[in-house]
């Protein structure tokens, strides 16, 4: 999978780093879903702090960055999930087959 780029001009530097750790691990071939979930909620809460401290202009610009960075995270949870959806409806196809001949 391709590594995702999360950081735009508005990313603060702790943001940054998570940021950093989510495209590590989303750029692996089999990347931990616990891990994952982790590190997205980490970054939602670090975000939302940091909306609470910026006059409103900027929360608009930043704001307006990060739903583009949402978007690729969105789509890349859903195309992980599909994956998992297929490699477990290929467990339970070879369970059936196991089954049927024994």
């Amino acid at each position: 999978m391709k590594k995702l780029l999360l950081d735009h001009s508005f990313t603060p530097s702790p943001l940054k780093s998570i940021n950093r750790d989510l495209s590590e691990l989303t750029s692996e071939n089999d990347p931990d879903e616990s891990l994952f979930l982790k590190l997205v909620t980490e970054r939602d809460e670090f975000i939302l702090k940091y909306l609470e401290n910026l006059a409103e202009e900027e929360k608009k610009q930043f704001a307006k960055a990060e739903l583009q960075v949402n978007g690729a995270l969105v789509a890349y949870a859903e195309e992980s999930f599909k994956a998992s959806l297929k490699q477990l409806s290929g467990l339970v196809r070879g369970r059936k087959a196991i089954n049927k001949y024994r």
